[in-house]
């Protein structure tokens, strides 16, 4: 039997693949190299689609011939505010299918339009939806995590991983479905994530060079998920009593609090106030900003994860959410959980653990660690 040639120079021999000098075992004759790859999830925020950017690039890092599907029932902020940050990643984004809102749909699939697809990734863990996605896209391939891989095509120990459950973190769950897909030759893109140009002068015009700048973001889109303003208020003077630059970031719904902050802590910056009319306007101009940073602190929220994209030192508060399943993959995290401290809400974590995570990272910096209070 001769070799079959792909499009992106892989060939398949008797069931197996060879992808970037790698083999992979196709589980039958002729699957070969991937040409179209779907991935389903429900809907994306966006702290969602920023916790998936690392799935997407280790996907294109493994298939980068591929065409590469996003599917979701619902809404999806890669159709939309990070449209521009996917395009490497992803060729097409479908939103809005509704897929899986039935019940009935696992029995009668609903019609989805996608074409042929050698892989579907199933990102989340429902048995019925996973049921119903399949029977909607009928997959050559079909990778899920749900009821402990039991419909995944290729399973864990296929590939020699240990597992008897999905992992906990979101982040680990998402990387062992790349490794599925790749059947255990996953190649994952560590760099870090390149902003636009653009993006990156308007920070540096409004943080230059000089000061030492510490970062604050007291809000959240669910008021349960934030830590006492009056406690970042305070933290914020401390830095300002040791020669840091408070730089605060508030959202469009806690513009409330802006008055009461520039009030108590005159030194504070505003980097996304009152923007020049040719500044790009995009929830990654934090992530720009958040590169001019020594160190932030900031609640479980967008905004928060658009600082985790930058890769800088960070201290993040949890309270609904745990840091076990929600934390952000950065090398420089200090996570604090409510749940710790007894409950879920953030006013359980004491001031004095938010301040001692923040000097620990403050130690490593230039400028003068911050103090204990008093």
């Amino acid at each position: 039997m001769q070799p079959d040639i792909a499009s992106d120079g892989a060939y398949q021999h008797r069931g197996r693949a060879i992808i970037d000098g790698c083999p992979h075992d196709t589980g039958e004759e002729g699957i070969g190299a991937p040409q179209r790859i779907a991935v389903y999830s429900g809907r994306d925020h966006l702290g969602d689609g920023l916790f998936k950017l690392p799935f997407l690039r280790s996907l294109r890092a493994n298939f980068p011939s591929a065409e590469i599907v996003w599917v979701t029932s619902g809404l999806c902020v890669y159709a939309d505010t990070l449209r521009e940050t996917i395009r490497p990643y992803l060729d097409r984004v479908v939103t809005g299918t509704e897929l899986a809102y039935s019940k009935f749909e696992c029995i009668v699939p609903r019609k989805v339009g996608l074409g042929e697809i050698d892989i579907l990734i199933d990102t989340q863990s429902s048995i019925r939806i996973s049921i119903a996605v399949k029977r909607a896209i009928k997959p050559r391939l079909f990778i899920s995590g749900a009821a402990n891989y039991a419909l995944s095509a290729v399973k864990p120990r296929q590939i020699g991983l240990a597992l008897r459950a999905k992992p906990p973190h979101l982040v680990d769950h998402l990387n062992v479905l790349a490794l599925l897909a790749a059947r255990g030759f996953a190649n994952a893109d560590r760099t870090d994530l390149i902003l636009p140009d653009d993006l990156l002068a308007c920070a540096r015009s409004r943080l230059p060079e000089g000061p030492a700048y510490v970062g604050f973001a007291p809000g959240a889109g669910n008021p349960k998920k934030r830590w006492p303003l009056p406690r970042f208020v305070l933290l914020a003077r401390q830095v300002a009593s040791r020669g840091y630059t408070p730089v605060f970031f508030v959202g469009p719904e806690e513009r409330d609090m802006l008055d009461g902050i520039r009030a108590a802590v005159p030194s504070s910056l505003f980097p996304e106030e009152n923007l020049p009319q040719h500044a790009p306007r995009t929830p990654l101009l934090v992530s720009a900003f958040g590169q001019r940073l020594v160190a932030a602190v900031a609640n479980d929220s967008g905004i928060g994860h658009l600082l985790s994209i930058s890769g800088i030192p960070l201290v993040l508060l949890f309270g609904v959410h745990t840091s076990a399943k929600w934390a952000p993959r950065i090398r420089q995290l200090r996570a604090i959980d409510a749940q710790t401290y007894g409950g879920t809400s953030h006013e359980l974590i004491p001031y004095e653990t938010v301040e001692d995570e923040l000097t620990g990272l403050l130690n490593g910096c230039r400028a003068a660690p911050l103090p204990r209070s008093a």
